[in-house]
C-alpha cells in the first residue's frame, strides 16, 4: 500500500442473523425440493383415487353394441364421488401436516418446519388454511408469489405474508 499500512486480511462476509438461535431461515433449494416431494405424492394419491373412479364407472358399464357401451346413473355419480375426494385430499393435505407438526412429508428430508412468523411457535388449523388459500394467490400472476421467497429478506411468499408464517431449517 502506498501509506505503509499492510493490506487487511481477507474475512467472510458477516453471515445473516437467523429467526432464532439454532434457527435459519429455509434455504431455497430444499425449499423447492421439499415441493416437488409433495406434488409427487399429491399426484400418487390423485392418480390411485382416478383408478378407483374408473374401476367404478366402468364396473357399471354395460356393452349396449358393437361400439358402445352405456354407463348406469350409479357408475356415474360414483365416479363423481371419487373425484370430489381426490380434490378433498389435495386441498387438505398441506394444511393437515402444517398444523399437525408444522412439516409435509416433503419437508422432513430437509428438517424444515412452517411456524409463526411473530414468535417461531407452531401453527394452528386457521392459519394453515389461510397459507393455503395464500398459495393460490401466490400462483395468481405468474407465480410472483412464489418469486418473492427469493427478493424477501426472511424468505416469505406471498403465502407467508398473507398467513404470517416463516419456513425455517433446524440443523
Amino acid at each position: 500500500m502506498a501509506d505503509g499500512q499492510p493490506p487487511a486480511p481477507w474475512a467472510p462476509p458477516p453471515i445473516e442473523p437467523g429467526p432464532a438461535p439454532g434457527v435459519e431461515f429455509a434455504p431455497h433449494g430444499p425449499r423447492l425440493l421439499a415441493w416437488i416431494i409433495d406434488v409427487v405424492i399429491l399426484s400418487i394419491i390423485a392418480t390411485v383415487l382416478s383408478l378407483v373412479a374408473a374401476a367404478i364407472a366402468a364396473s357399471g358399464a354395460t356393452p349396449t353394441g358393437p361400439n358402445t357401451v352405456a354407463v348406469s346413473p350409479t357408475a356415474v355419480g360414483g365416479s363423481i364421488l371419487v373425484v370430489l375426494i381426490v380434490f378433498l385430499v389435495t386441498l387438505a393435505y398441506f394444511p393437515w401436516f402444517w398444523a399437525r407438526g408444522g412439516q409435509t412429508p416433503g419437508m422432513r428430508p430437509f428438517r424444515l418446519w412452517v411456524v409463526r412468523d411473530a414468535d417461531g411457535g407452531p401453527i394452528g388449523a386457521g392459519t394453515a388454511i389461510l397459507r393455503l388459500l395464500g398459495y393460490y394467490v401466490s400462483s395468481l400472476v405468474f407465480y410472483l408469489g412464489f418469486v418473492w421467497i427469493l427478493v424477501d429478506a426472511r424468505r416469505r411468499g406471498w403465502h407467508d405474508l398473507i398467513a404470517g408464517t416463516l419456513v425455517v431449517h433446524r440443523p
